[in-house]
């Protein structure tokens, strides 16, 4: 509702809590590691110097577990943290991550992305999850979930994405 703030409007922390929510579900045994680049010898799970990385050592990725037995995640999610502000006049960095290693055997693998111009947005009605905004907190435009082709997905700076493996 409107109010002395002015109208109505979602922020871009909104699609983080969207991200999250999607990333956890309602599942009551999830189980969360993560698996690059994993704890580092200060105890860290990040670093900036990933032998030659072009992020600089700013991604992340996380696998999630629904069996204590399984091999395989049956989602990761990889968030590429190197900063890229929709200011900036150069061209937007992007990396390649090859998941090959948490990729089940025949599994089908969607991915859902969220994007904004930059991390330096304040306002939410340019940041999408899945390929829809949320400017009022009621979902606009097409759902957007992408097949993955391979075993590698290319995420821009200041970009996560959740991929799910269907087996």
């Amino acid at each position: 509702m409107d109010n002395d703030s002015g109208p109505v409007n979602v922020f871009p922390s909104y699609y983080a809590y969207l991200f999250i929510a999607d990333t956890i579900g309602t599942s009551r045994t999830t189980r969360i590691a993560n698996v690059y680049p994993g704890r580092q010898a200060n105890g860290s799970t990040l670093t900036t110097a990933v032998g030659g990385e072009d992020s600089a050592g700013q991604v992340s990725i996380y696998g999630f577990w629904e069996d204590d037995d399984a091999e395989y995640p049956v989602k990761l999610a990889v968030l590429n943290m190197q900063i890229f502000n929709e200011t900036q006049v150069e061209e937007r960095p992007q990396l390649s991550v090859n998941i090959s290693a948490f990729l089940p055997p025949g599994a089908q693998s969607t991915v859902k992305r969220l994007q904004a111009p930059g991390a330096d947005i304040k306002s939410g009605n340019v940041t999408t999850w899945a390929g829809q905004s949320f400017p009022q907190g009621v979902a606009d435009g097409s759902f957007v979930e992408e097949d993955l082709n391979g075993d590698t997905i290319t995420l821009p700076a200041s970009e996560a994405v959740l991929i799910t493996f269907d087996s």
